[in-house]
């Protein structure tokens, strides 16, 4: 939408643009839930703590895109930095899942491999993105195709598709395990995992 009706005029271009902010923000903090929902699926605090900061982060992500200064060209840089910065901030949680499932732990380590290269997909288009490359270096030559913002979005399209990998994976995992050790944690967790569970079913 931002980039369709961008040249209508300058309040359309305003506004559509803040909304496409909004939405890189949203599309970051959704794909934290389903990975640490299973990736913690049996520690109820850990998962509840995880999940309010990456709200936060993506409540504060949302609040800034509103900011009139955030959508400005100069801002670029700043802009990229925001969203690479709240991306890598699942590095916290992801290296927590790795050391706590440890590394013989087979179908744990290659969802942790889909959630680093789907890291690594969406930093490489953020800095196409930023720099701006290849237009720097071909004024002129990618106006209309290949332009950084088009290699950033197909970074980012790929990015989403390992995710929903990585995500596939990990749910079928807690499918096969089924239920939580009753002995896991102090017994809390299982109690409301069934709580949630039967308001589904």
């Amino acid at each position: 939408m931002s980039h369709t009706l961008s040249c209508y005029n300058s309040s359309f271009r305003n506004v559509f643009s803040k909304l496409d902010y909004c939405g890189i923000s949203v599309l970051i903090t959704v794909s934290f839930v389903p990975w640490v929902f299973y990736g913690f699926y049996c520690d109820f605090k850990i998962k509840v703590v995880y999940l309010t900061a990456v709200c936060l982060l993506g409540a504060t992500s949302v609040v800034m895109s509103w900011w009139s200064k955030f959508s400005k060209p100069q801002w670029r840089p700043f802009r990229a930095g925001v969203f690479m910065t709240f991306g890598l901030s699942g590095l916290v949680p992801a290296i927590h899942f790795g050391v706590r499932e440890g590394y013989r732990n087979v179908p744990a380590m290659e969802a942790l491999g889909w959630l680093f290269l789907m890291g690594f997909l969406y930093v490489i288009g953020a800095l196409f993105y930023t720099l701006r490359v290849p237009e720097r270096f071909f004024p002129g030559k990618f106006d209309i195709w290949l332009s950084s913002h088009q290699i950033f979005h197909v970074f980012v399209l790929a990015g989403t598709l390992v995710h929903y990998q990585c995500i596939s994976e990990m749910a079928m995992q807690r499918m096969v395990i089924g239920q939580c050790d009753i002995n896991q944690d102090d017994g809390q967790d299982i109690n409301i995992s069934h709580y949630y569970e039967n308001l589904l079913t």
